[in-house]
């Protein structure tokens, strides 16, 4: 064996940029296989919304949804559900998180259990629910709406907050903000909430884009959204439909391309807390310099530090 297999290694070892090559190949060839399995059938929509008579092309389709009052206010109110339903995903989650990850690690796995559930449970059965628990009066406003759609995003968005959480030192960043006289408002505000900037984008960007695309719910509580109209145009207006689809899918890819810059530029700008072994000696001097400027204070004769030297005791 150790005469057939030392040819190879040999041979490995004569040409090391082979399998280097060998492994952009591949990786381009799938690149290449999933933009033609995206790209295409977007590229198809729009030349059959943007295909007029005898083979002419025409902006009509297009120019059209600006004049079509119901669609614009369609979906000016998705726009406001769904940045409604963002803003109280992050109000609720991220607190949640951040507690259990603190203060509760066993129920950590229960947690990630209940936020499973709207995965089980089927709209209908949902929205039968609101109609036997609320009155006529509150079913039928939009708020009701966003915060179902907080409900049914929650398997998505809990998991994209709940590992950036993961990925912090917490204890470390918490008890040294508050060692450092600072409040829970300001460690949560000032410290955890820039680390976990690119986590809260992703969560809220879920939310966001599962409101905007929500059709089932909307359409069993009377609800006049974008995806409820755009299915009615499509009934009359195959070619207006199929624009309307064509721009919500380049503005979502638009925003998506924009989120993942943003937080990998916040990603390469973070300050990263944990250290190797061999410099444990001054990280908490280090840490304690670091939240100290967070926070936007220095003291060093503040109770409970004490500084001496290059470290802290």
């Amino acid at each position: 064996m150790a005469a057939l297999s030392a040819p190879r290694v040999a041979t490995a070892r004569a040409h090391p940029g082979a399998e280097f090559r060998l492994g952009a190949v591949a990786r381009t060839g799938v690149l290449v296989v999933a933009a033609l399995y995206f790209l295409v059938p977007l590229l198809a929509s729009a030349r059959y919304a943007l295909e007029g008579a005898h083979g002419s092309y025409t902006l009509s389709s297009v120019t059209a949804l600006f004049h079509d009052s119901v669609l614009l206010q369609s979906l000016v109110t998705s726009v406001e559900i769904s940045l409604g339903a963002a803003a109280i995903t992050l109000a609720l989650l991220t607190p949640t998180s951040v507690w259990v990850n603190l203060r509760m690690p066993r129920w950590r796995r229960a947690m990630e259990s209940i936020t499973l559930l709207p995965l089980v449970v089927p709209v209908v059965v949902v929205v039968l629910g609101i109609y036997g628990a609320f009155p006529t009066g509150i079913v039928a406003s939009p708020v009701l709406l966003a915060l179902e759609y907080v409900v049914l995003a929650m398997p998505y968005s809990y998991r994209a907050i709940d590992g950036g959480v993961q990925a912090l030192d917490l204890h470390t960043l918490v008890d040294a903000s508050r060692s450092l006289g600072a409040g829970w408002a300001q460690v949560f505000r000032r410290v955890l909430v820039p680390n976990l900037r690119s986590s809260l984008l992703s969560a809220a960007f879920i939310t966001v884009a599962y409101s905007l695309g929500e059709f089932a719910m909307a359409n069993l509580l009377s609800f006049t959204t974008f995806p409820t109209e755009l299915f009615q145009i499509g009934t009359e207006q195959v070619g207006e439909a199929t624009a309307v689809s064509v721009f919500a899918l380049v503005l979502t890819f638009g925003v998506l391309l924009a989120l993942s810059l943003f937080g990998g530029r916040g990603r390469r700008r973070a300050v990263r807390t944990g250290l190797p072994a061999g410099q444990a000696d001054g990280v908490v001097a280090e840490l304690a310099a670091e939240v100290d400027a967070v926070l936007g204070h220095a003291d060093p004769g503040r109770p409970g530090i004490v500084h001496d030297g290059p470290t802290m005791r």
